[in-house]
């Protein structure tokens, strides 16, 4: 398994610095940019301090969706709950939820440090994570947030997740799920709006794998029910 650390729309090239200075520190070296190049800034490599090849190997993308496209597993990170209920786990609880998956790609998703992420981009994310403080102000930084989600996540990884010479090109059975889930509810007419379809989108993420497994077989028996009634 790799993990990626997808930053959106950073606005302080000393942060990025800080922030790819704390991965290496704690084994990691994938970073993803998303509007915003401030890691090409002079001030994000002084701050790097050793970690530059980070920055350096560092990819753009001009958009979120596509910089998440690949990922197997979605973690964005918030101060705060923001839009419809949603479960909001501590980092201890998302790496419990990575390490009972079959995972190639993870990402830790971090927002701008006035604005954090948006609703929408909060969408796009299979689970959502928040640091437990003991006050809410004064609020982390951004560079400060992913070095305790880099620590955490170093230390928490089993040996049989982490990965850092291989990646499978093949979706995750959770990918394949979630549409098969998408197109279940099409057939049957449940809007994804309902709150039985939010439910299932929250709670989908969080299986382990013998479990995500068995529903696969399950919607197997069901894809080929639907099709006999339909043939009938």
């Amino acid at each position: 398994m790799q993990l990626y650390f997808v930053l959106k729309s950073p606005a302080r090239a000393e942060n990025v610095g800080a922030a790819a200075r704390a991965m290496k520190t704690m084994g990691f070296s994938h970073m993803r940019l998303v509007s915003s190049r401030v890691h090409e800034e002079d001030k994000a490599h002084w701050v790097a301090h050793g970690a530059q090849e980070v920055l350096d190997q560092a990819e753009y993308f001009d958009e979120l969706a596509p910089a998440l496209a690949d990922m197997d597993l979605v973690i964005a990170t918030t101060a705060r709950e923001r839009g419809r209920y949603r479960y909001y786990l501590t980092p201890q609880q998302a790496i419990a939820q990575v390490n009972n998956k079959s995972n190639q790609k993870v990402a830790l998703l971090f927002g701008c440090e006035e604005s954090g992420l948006s609703n929408d981009d909060l969408a796009l994310a299979d689970i959502i994570s928040y640091l437990p403080l003991k006050v809410s102000y004064p609020s982390l930084n951004l560079g400060q947030a992913i070095m305790l989600y880099a620590y955490e996540f170093s230390q928490g990884l089993s040996e049989q997740t982490v990965d850092k010479t291989s990646v499978q090109p093949e979706n995750s059975q959770l990918r394949l799920l979630q549409h098969k889930t998408e197109q279940l509810f099409d057939k049957v007419g449940i809007s994804q709006q309902e709150k039985l379809a939010e439910w299932v989108s929250d709670r989908l993420p969080m299986l382990e794998q013998r479990d995500l497994n068995l529903l696969h077989l399950l919607y197997k028996d069901l894809e080929r029910a639907l099709s006999n009634n339909k043939g009938s």
